[in-house]
């Protein structure tokens, strides 16, 4: 079957020499831009995307720095206007001009230094507001680092060929490190392989199907599959062949994060403080359908469905009614994922939080 390539996703085809990796690890462009100008032209930008610790060490630096340039220039005008410096234990002259340009820098005063001559109270009062402007920039910064939205999903180290149904399948897998409901998460891998041609490396992008591409919830993991069948680009190559091909994998992870309904929120504001006498629930049923386990190789043993029910357990735990009732089908009493009948892990959550369960109602 011939291949069918995708335009160009926007990360370019077309490469005077061989290209290294398309995507870092931490999830970044692997792109270098030249004549773009210099980085103070996006210094908000730069203090936002900075680990925590780069930004907490250009915080700290930034503010030596000033209150260092500041104390050297009440050096150069004369300490002796600065008012009670005789009074400090120490003598060292930029320590003493240190000390009142940190105090006049964050409008402290401890009230032993202060300024007398017209010199040191023109520069100092340039350093308040220059201060004032730094920790409001701060503050905004703080504020956006701290409310821009970002997800932690961790992959696995290592993309799988394992058996699958009658053939092989890439497999990985993915998990919600936090403890949020993202919901209606959608994936797509694309294969980038590049080829050689009259001296320039093209580089063509490939959609791989999956066997789920799309999920409802994703409160713990997903393993998700590409079978290696006759759509597939990988079908009938050797591992030679494809290593030719310099192939990366590209993928795309997208949902909705529900801050609000996905850490019981908005229950909370529904409920009130109203005391909850029923819950009626149960967890999605295709983890432990009959029909779906004869459908599966693995029986869905493997799926991340089966233990959903924990979220089930974690709503009773909140809001404790008087009882509630779990409903799914009949094949929940059959199923053991990990070898273990997954009736008896349900049973236990429940015990632990303090209800016992009946199925002779």
């Amino acid at each position: 079957m011939a291949e069918k390539h995708l335009q160009d996703p926007g990360l370019g085809e077309k490469y005077n020499e061989k290209t290294t990796r398309i995507i870092n690890p931490n999830g970044s462009f692997n792109v270098v831009r030249e004549g773009a100008g210099s980085a103070i032209n996006n210094l908000y930008h730069v203090f936002l995307n900075v680990s925590w610790t780069q930004f907490s060490m250009l915080l700290v630096g930034a503010y030596i720095i000033i209150n260092s340039l500041f104390a050297t220039l009440y050096m150069l005008v004369g300490i002796e206007g600065i008012s009670g410096w005789r009074n400090l234990e120490t003598s060292n002259e930029f320590l003493i001009a240190m000390f009142f340009s940190f105090q006049t820098f964050t409008t402290l005063g401890y009230g032993d230094l202060a300024p007398i001559s017209t010199a040191i109270n023109v520069i100092a009062s340039f350093q308040a507001m220059f201060g004032f402007m730094s920790f409001s920039i701060a503050t905004g910064i703080l504020y956006g680092r701290f409310s821009k939205p970002s997800a932690r999903i961790k992959y696995s180290k290592n993309i799988l060929l394992s058996p699958y149904e009658n053939g092989f399948a890439l497999m990985f897998r993915i998990v919600n490190k936090r403890d949020n409901l993202l919901m209606n998460m959608s994936a797509k891998v694309l294969l980038a392989t590049t080829n050689k041609r009259n001296g320039m490396y093209l580089r063509t992008y490939t959609q791989l199907e999956l066997a789920i591409d799309k999920i409802d919830f994703f409160p713990l993991n997903w393993t998700i599959v590409h079978p290696i069948n006759k759509k597939s680009p990988l079908y009938g190559k050797s591992a030679p062949e494809v290593i030719k091909l310099n192939p990366q994998v590209v993928v795309l992870i997208k949902g909705f994060d529900d801050p609000k309904f996905g850490k019981s929120k908005g229950l909370d504001s529904l409920v009130g403080n109203k005391k909850v006498d029923i819950i009626v629930g149960g967890p999605p049923c295709q983890a432990y359908s009959i029909a779906g386990r004869v459908r599966d190789k693995n029986g869905m043993r493997d799926d991340y469905r089966n233990f959903l029910f924990e979220s089930y357990v974690k709503i009773v735990k909140r809001y404790k009614p008087k009882f509630f009732v779990f409903e799914n089908v009949q094949g929940m009493l059959s199923a053991k994922p990990g070898g273990v009948p997954i009736i008896d892990r349900i049973n236990t959550s429940f015990q632990k939080i303090g209800y016992d369960l009946s199925d002779d109602l």
